[in-house]
């Protein structure tokens, strides 16, 4: 059976917090699953390990041609969110911030802006970490390993 993409939305939406993608949700669910539908469009090539075919099929439900476990869906829509947290990154509104004198309600925009690279720079190195563990549980031959042999062209 393949993986919907709403089956990792889910597990998108859990990760994040975002008053616009829920007020999106309440307003039109077709155009928050499109919304949602090119952050996962993104965050698909940068699975790279993926022992899955990654391939998908955007009809009136988009799904993978493959059913993925639940450890990659959760780091696809951790992918999902290092794209949305990019989205928020080169967001030009925080570029054109003014600050007033007496304003001390909003951080400088360098602050804001170095602030948020950091919160995705750790993220990134989350999704990394996760990635490599799955490479390691799903693409090792174990048996091989115990028996001494380290190439498995041998």
């Amino acid at each position: 059976m393949a993986t919907p993409f709403e089956d990792v939305y889910d597990l998108f939406l859990v990760e994040i917090q975002d008053w616009k993608l829920d007020n999106l949700y309440d307003t039109s669910l077709s155009d928050f699953e499109i919304y949602l539908q090119g952050f996962m469009i993104s965050a698909i090539p940068e699975f790279t390990n993926c022992a899955q075919d990654l391939s998908y099929t955007l009809t009136a439900t988009p799904t993978f041609n493959s059913t993925l476990t639940l450890t990659e869906q959760k780091i696809m829509a951790k992918l999902m969110v290092l794209e949305w947290m990019q989205k928020k990154i080169n967001n030009v509104n925080q570029f054109e911030l003014h600050l007033n004198d007496n304003d001390f309600k909003h951080f400088s925009e360098a602050q804001n802006l170095n602030g948020k690279l950091n919160m995705r720079n750790m993220f990134r190195e989350i999704v990394d970490r996760d990635m490599t563990i799955y490479g390691i549980k799903s693409n090792t031959d174990w048996d091989s390993w115990r028996a001494g042999v380290y190439d498995p062209d041998m």
